[in-house]
């Protein structure tokens, strides 16, 4: 797979200046690579990559000045960043200081979407890409500096598969209409909203939507709504999957909300979509 141009970041102006192609991306893919820190005895962060749609790709050093630059982008909510196996990263990125928001695991998007052997990013990367990963950087020295040329090049590739990788499952469970709900199952949430016991009613769910056949007016105005939609994708260049799927369009027409409180039990918008296209689906539903 060819690797993508990147910058290699250890100047906290330089990377707060890269970062910011990263802001308005729909989807950014994660990765870290770390070293076993034995006076902690735990792993500490040694680079955070990150890749856009946009064809961006920045590998900032967290043992250089610059890293608590990205802050702002891991820690908002409405950045939804897709990392393999990121219950790890997210552990790592915690025990950095950051109060990490957003993360969506590809791999379990992986075991929900298909059926492999192996569900390492080597093993999805050559089942949906034909491309097999060289991960022998992965146990290199991600210690030392400076880092080897061959480290950063492993780096800046794992960013980009994380992406690819998330934006080949998600056209697949679109086109099979789960793909709001396998986006549910896979993000991680953070520590202060872990299931309560059993027993406890301090958390609820969204119920399951079951929506009634449409009628010819409503039908109208999905048609509408899918013509917004598909202009939004258009100007954020990503696939329309990413704005919403059909079922949210389907079920914004049947409620008709008149505010962003009443677009909560909505099927698949979350916080973060509501902060994004609230307004814009209020003005639509609201157009003649």
């Amino acid at each position: 797979m060819h690797i993508a141009s990147y910058q290699y970041l250890v100047d906290p102006q330089q990377t707060r200046s890269a970062l910011a192609a990263f802001a308005e991306q729909p989807i950014i893919g994660l990765d870290t690579e770390t070293f076993w820190d034995w006076n902690t005895r735990q792993n500490r962060l040694s680079l955070l990559q990150l890749a856009a749609p946009t064809g961006e790709v920045i590998v900032i050093d967290a043992l250089s000045a610059g890293i608590s630059e990205a802050r702002a982008l891991i820690e908002n909510p409405v950045a939804m960043m897709a990392a393999h196996n990121a219950r790890f990263d997210d552990g790592v990125l915690r025990a950095a200081g950051f109060a990490v928001a957003g993360l969506v695991d590809t791999l379990r998007l992986a075991r929900r979407t298909l059926h492999l052997k192996s569900f390492s990013l080597a093993s999805v990367s050559a089942h949906l890409f034909g491309v097999s990963l060289d991960k022998t950087q992965q146990v290199s020295d991600w210690r030392r500096r400076p880092l080897s040329r061959e480290q950063l090049d492993y780096a800046a590739l794992d960013a980009q598969v994380a992406l690819q990788v998330f934006q080949e499952l998600a056209e697949r469970l679109e086109s099979e209409g789960r793909l709001s709900e396998e986006l549910q199952r896979a993000r991680i949430a953070p520590p202060e909203e872990n299931p309560a016991p059993r027993n406890s009613s301090s958390r609820t769910k969204k119920p399951p939507v079951q929506l009634r056949p449409l009628t010819a007016e409503e039908q109208t105005r999905v048609e509408r709504l899918r013509d917004w939609r598909r202009d939004v994708a258009a100007r954020e260049q990503v696939p329309v999957y990413l704005i919403c799927p059909d079922k949210t369009l389907e079920h914004l027409v049947i409620v008709r909300p008149q505010t962003l409180a009443e677009l909560s039990p909505i099927y698949g918008l979350g916080e973060a979509k509501i902060a994004r296209f609230g307004e814009d689906l209020l003005k639509e539903l609201c157009s003649e």
